[in-house]
């Protein structure tokens, strides 16, 4: 049986999850599947597993993305804050690298050059997955960047202060 391939698109989670682009394009993917009775045949990760496990983050960290978004991504030592738009859908994947901006590609095998004027949004690549390997959707969600849930506190925190002032 052969495996399907995964594709993907890699940014910080603070841009994945605050685009509004991105969101609603999801939306209304996700609408128009349902619409159709089509299965999804994409997802939204945050920290996703294989990033680590098949040794991603070493090509990723080679950069210009990680190199102008390293604050975003690791606000602490081995904690990569990295969101992940996966798909079956090659075609999906490059539509949504176009609608969002620049993404670097990070499964071709000569290194990488980095060059401070290309402005990176993100990462892209392909997997291929076996039928030993890690699903390419396991996440470890417990990894959501610190600043994320602060903005949220701190919008629950105004919204409860600002009924009784």
């Amino acid at each position: 049986m052969t495996m399907p391939d995964y594709y993907y698109i890699l940014m910080s989670q603070r841009d994945i999850t605050q685009s509004q682009v991105l969101e609603e394009i999801l939306r209304e993917r996700a609408n128009y599947y349902f619409s159709k009775n089509k299965p999804l045949d994409f997802w939204l990760t945050i920290s996703p597993s294989f990033i680590k496990d098949l040794g991603i983050n070493k090509k990723v960290i080679k950069t210009n993305f990680y190199n102008q978004h390293q604050p975003d991504i690791h606000v602490y030592p081995d904690m990569a804050f990295y969101g992940c738009l996966i798909s079956l859908d090659k075609e999906f994947i490059n539509w949504i690298k176009l609608r969002l901006g620049y993404f670097e590609d990070i499964s071709l095998e000569s290194p990488i050059s980095l060059d401070s004027t290309l402005v990176s949004d993100g990462v892209y690549g392909k997997l291929n997955v076996s039928k030993d390997a890690i699903s390419p959707l396991d996440s470890n969600s417990n990894l959501l960047d610190p600043s994320l849930i602060l903005e949220k506190y701190n919008k629950i925190l105004n919204i409860s202060y600002s009924k009784f002032y």
